[in-house]
Parts: C-alpha cells; structure tokens; sequence
C-alpha cells in the first residue's frame, strides 16, 4: 500500500516539475536558463525515484510468467501464533474449527496461501467456503493447488481461467485434451533374403602359398647357417682324418692291388694338403 502511495507521489511531482518547466519556457526564453537547470536537476532525482518505486512492478510483468513457478510457486509456513493453534486443530482432527480460523488467517494474510490450502482440504464438499477457499488459492502461482482449486471449482460450476500465469494455463489446457486412441498395428511383409556378397579375388585373408614357394621366396628365406644344426665340438676332423688315413688306408674290395692303391693315395692325399 505504501509502494502505490509512493508511486502516485512521485509522478504527481514529476509531471509538475514538466510542467513549470514547459511555463518558464513560454514565458521567460531569453531569462529562463539557470530556472531550466534547476527543473532539470529535480526532473533527474524525480525519475529516480519513480524508477525504484516502479521497477517492481515492471520487472514482475516481464519475468513474472518465468520465475513464477520458483519464487511463488512454492511457499514456507511463517509460524506466527494464529498458524500454530490451525495446525493443532488439524492434528486433533477438528475439522469445523480448522476450516473457520483458516477463514480468519485467510483475512489476516491474503498473501499466503497455507491457510487457503488447509481451509480447502477440510471444509465440507459443495459449500460455500469451499468455493472461497478455491478461489482464493487460484490467484497463486503453485501448480498443485492451482489444480486443486480448478477441480473444486468446476463442481461449483464456475470456470476461474485464464490464469495470469501461462504455465499453469497450459496444464489446465492438457487436461481437457482428448487422449489418443492406440493406432493399429501396420502389417509389414516379411523382408526379401539379402542378395549373397561377391568375393573379391584381391582379398587374401591368410598366405596361401606352398611351402616350397615359400621357401624359395627371398623374403621369407632365413639365414641357412641359423637353421642348420651346429656340428658338436668334440666331433673329430673330417678332413684331418682323411689326410691321417692316407699313408696307412687300405683298399676295399674290387679296387687295385695294394701297392698302386697305396701310391695313389699318398699322391692324391699330397694333392689335397697342398690345395688346403
């Protein structure tokens, strides 16, 4: 009530300091100019304080359908003296005198909506209270009880919309919406056998080269000693022995007799101690 009084003062004063303004225009132009700056000066502090005074209201128009739902959807019971003695008479389930001092706190705090909501869950269906309850507890921003109230009031035969908050007005739209009927089932044919792949010829999943191939292959050939097995170390020199044998070697069966056999053995073997 205030921040109204407040609000008619301070553009009352504006409009007036406009108003001498625009006269000592008119009648003084030549002498008017330090009068024009001192309206100026009260023009400026004057708009200020029509801003503050004003720029609740303003900013609850612009954000109220956003922050609604946050900063007065949801409320917290003050406990005063009044609020105490309701909450104890719904504890003790008196039901005709929890209902009649939610009335007077109602009075007492329209701003509040807990005795709204407590008046409303305990008064009789179809009466008179009810109805003021519900439509009490409509102006708030809570969805639940906003619901709550539209209920009660359509078996009264009264409809309380539009809401000033659009989101409440759209869940009190969806609940006249008409649900859908299930659509049939669409009977699909079953789905051709999908066409065989062709094979591509350049693609080898694995070697498939013979081993002899793959041994003749410069790249996949290991180092031949690595693979040959090491002779042991005590195994006696062939190539000694042989040139050993050759003074006293006998002849086998079917060779020379023993003395042209025993000097071609000794010239070959000379033979071959020279080469090595």
């Amino acid at each position: 009530m205030i921040l109204i009084a407040l609000r008619i003062v301070f553009g009352a004063a504006l409009a007036y300091a406009f108003s001498n303004v625009w006269q000592n225009e008119q009648s003084a132009p030549q002498t008017g100019d330090l009068a024009n700056a001192f309206y100026l000066a009260v023009c400026v502090i004057l708009a200020i304080a029509n801003a503050v005074v004003w720029a609740p209201y303003f900013g609850d128009r612009v954000s109220g359908p956003l922050t609604g739902m946050m900063t007065r959807g949801t409320y917290a019971d003050r406990k005063h003296l009044l609020l105490r003695l309701i909450h104890w008479l719904e504890r003790h389930r008196l039901r005709r005198l929890t209902r009649w001092f939610c009335f007077l706190e109602g009075v007492h705090h329209p701003d509040r909506p807990a005795a709204f909501v407590i008046g409303l869950q305990h008064a009789a269906k179809g009466s008179w209270l009810e109805k003021v309850y519900a439509l009490a507890l409509f102006r708030f921003d809570n969805a639940r009880n906003c619901l709550l109230a539209y209920e009660t009031l359509k078996h009264h035969g009264i409809d309380p919309r539009p809401h000033h908050n659009p989101e409440v007005n759209m869940l009190l739209v969806s609940l006249e919406r008409e649900v859908r009927p299930e659509p049939e089932p669409v009977v699909v044919p079953p789905a051709l056998p999908a066409p065989a792949l062709k094979r591509d010829p350049r693609i080898k999943l694995f070697d498939m080269d013979e081993p002899a191939a793959a041994d003749m292959d410069p790249a996949r050939r290991t180092d031949a000693g690595a693979e040959e097995p090491s002779a042991p170390a005590d195994a006696p020199n062939v190539e000694s022995i042989e040139i050993e044998q050759g003074h006293g070697e006998l002849s086998g069966a079917g060779e020379t007799p023993a003395g042209a056999g025993e000097d071609k053995t000794r010239f070959g073997g000379r033979i071959r101690a020279l080469f090595r």
